[in-house]
């Protein structure tokens, strides 16, 4: 009888894994740096949020275990594929290890690690572990793009514990299962049996780590939300075939669960993960890191081998291993940067004029049209861009004015001094000139309202329900009575959402020195939309 080890969670109760797991991976170096990589950023708006990737892996793991033991209870069904037990080990070690290479500070981090083209490179070094050459097409045609830490959780996984796989197939499973690239050129009834179980750890609406997270991050948190049914919903997971082809059904006991997991991603997405306390702490972070970066520039802070046992050398003396967020906050102390300092020191942070995307759209849209509100999103997207590459910052104040206007004058010095490209310098001139009026809008705003000219815009994705994918319509439910299932969108239309026409809206964070202070927002809203009109009078 296997020996196994037993893990207290919160969530599930008892999580048995076998000492063997727990010898080879989970007590390993490498997979204990999860306990100080913390799962959320939602610590600023939710003081209790300091859960970590450890405990999550765990879960997902918890979770991937019920659905193949589930599945496997039906391998007769799936004698063509070979040994199903075997590739369901394999599952359930991705499942284990799918954060393996998570950045630090949760999503904020990661990001870090594509810089320079690096994705290419990333996506160059798992085709290379796994021997999968058919990878390479497939991320061209299909233009994949796995999460950054899921791509390094596949290299560090592959590197560090090769030896739990038999062959290059198994390792080339393992990586699609946490990267959520199906098998494209490879059309066969096993491979559509691989897809089917690729999509239960990575998909677009339901998969075992999303359910951990969301189960998790309520129950931390403390956010009410619906409740979800995990063992009723992974219990009804069948694979069925039709015409030589595997795909995943649901039995009809799962559609109130499936609605309920939609439900509680959509609440999480909007009210947290948009909230401008997460949004602005975010951009604190990614500030400081850059401003690291910048300091250690001698040496790639996010890259595999900062994540080892060896690690990289900062200085003779110091080095950086097992990379984790006490890493980060600890070379953070040692900056002289407002980032730094506006971190620790909440009582200095800046403020968001508005609070969520319904009062951004009460602000902006009454009384414009669809084309001015367009006009005024386009020029605030802009502004960001320009900003983010002339000062390096999202920042709006007299330097980022000054900058501008230096900028402008050392164009049309370019261009009376040149006598080639002069119409795109004079393009360029014009778009700069577009960025001032925005500028000196914000500037004569704050004066009027009597607060600092000292912004900080930050660009966030606006939010668009799971319940308006074509994934989620296109889940299939299995009925006793009938023969063939069902499409979900043909069983239920309790619940469902048209996708938003815009993908963006933005925080506008300022300095609050006084909280008596009223701010009247609708004139900022006149000022921007005034510069939109004259701006949609001069295109006609």
């Amino acid at each position: 009888m296997t020996k196994r080890k037993r893990f207290k969670d919160p969530i599930y109760g008892y999580i048995d894994i076998d000492e063997a797991i727990i010898l080879n991976i989970v007590d390993t170096a490498g997979f204990q740096r999860l306990r100080n990589v913390i799962q959320t950023s939602y610590s600023p708006l939710y003081s209790s949020a300091v859960h970590n990737r450890f405990v999550h892996s765990l879960g997902v793991y918890h979770l991937g275990c019920i659905v193949s033991e589930s599945i496997a209870r039906h391998k007769d069904e799936f004698l063509e594929i070979g040994d199903v037990e075997r590739y369901l080990k394999i599952f359930e070690l991705a499942c284990l290890l799918h954060d393996l290479g998570h950045a630090p500070f949760s999503h904020t981090g990661e990001n870090f690690y594509l810089e320079n083209g690096e994705r290419n490179l990333l996506h160059n070094s798992i085709i290379e572990l796994t021997g999968d050459e058919d990878l390479e097409e497939e991320i061209t045609s299909k233009n994949y793009k796995a999460a950054p830490h899921e791509l390094m959780s596949v290299i560090v996984a592959l590197k560090d514990y090769c030896f739990l796989f038999q062959d290059n197939e198994e390792k080339s499973f393992f990586a699609r299962c946490i990267l959520g690239y199906p098998y494209v050129k490879k059309e066969d009834l096993k491979y559509s049996f691989f897809n089917c179980i690729v999509s239960l750890l990575n998909s677009a609406v339901i998969d075992v780590d999303k359910l951990d997270y969301l189960i998790r991050d309520a129950y931390i948190t403390g956010f009410d939300t619906v409740s979800i049914d995990y063992v009723r919903l992974l219990l009804s997971i069948r694979l069925r075939k039709e015409e030589q082809k595997y795909q995943i059904v649901y039995t009809k006991s799962a559609i109130s669960v499936i609605e309920n997991v939609v439900y509680a991603h959509d609440a999480e997405r909007k009210w947290i993960q948009n909230h401008p306390v997460v949004q602005y702490e975010a951009y604190l972070l990614q500030s400081a890191i850059e401003a690291l970066k910048n300091k250690y520039a001698h040496i790639n802070l996010f890259s595999y081998e900062a994540l080892t046992e060896e690690g990289i050398k900062i200085f003779d003396d110091y080095k950086i291993s097992l990379l984790c967020d006490a890493d980060i906050t600890f070379l953070m102390k040692n900056l002289d940067n407002d980032s730094e300092k506006e971190y620790y020191q909440r009582k200095d942070r800046r403020h968001p004029l508005w609070k969520s995307e319904a009062e951004y759209k009460a602000i902006f849209t009454v009384g414009y049209t669809d084309r001015i509100f367009e006009i005024v999103e386009n020029g605030l997207e802009n502004l960001c861009k320009y900003l983010n590459f002339v000062c390096k910052s999202q920042e709006i104040n007299e330097t980022a004015l000054d900058k501008c206007i230096k900028d402008i004058e050392d164009s049309q010095k370019l261009l009376e001094a040149t006598t080639v490209n002069k119409e795109n310098i004079e393009s360029t001139i014009v778009d700069k000139e577009k960025h001032l009026q925005w500028l000196k809008a914000l500037k004569t705003f704050a004066g009027e309202q009597k607060i600092d000219f000292d912004f900080v815009i930050l660009k966030a994705n606006q939010f668009n329900s799971g319940f308006a994918k074509d994934d989620f319509a296109k889940i299939q439910i299995e009925f006793d009575t009938l023969q063939k299932p069902c499409f979900f969108e043909k069983v239920t239309n309790t619940l469902k959402a048209e996708r938003s026409s815009r993908e963006k809206f933005f925080y506008l964070f300022y300095r609050r020195t006084n909280k008596e202070n009223k701010i009247d927002l609708r004139k900022l809203a006149v000022k921007l939309g005034t510069i939109a009109m004259q701006e949609a009078f001069n295109d006609n």
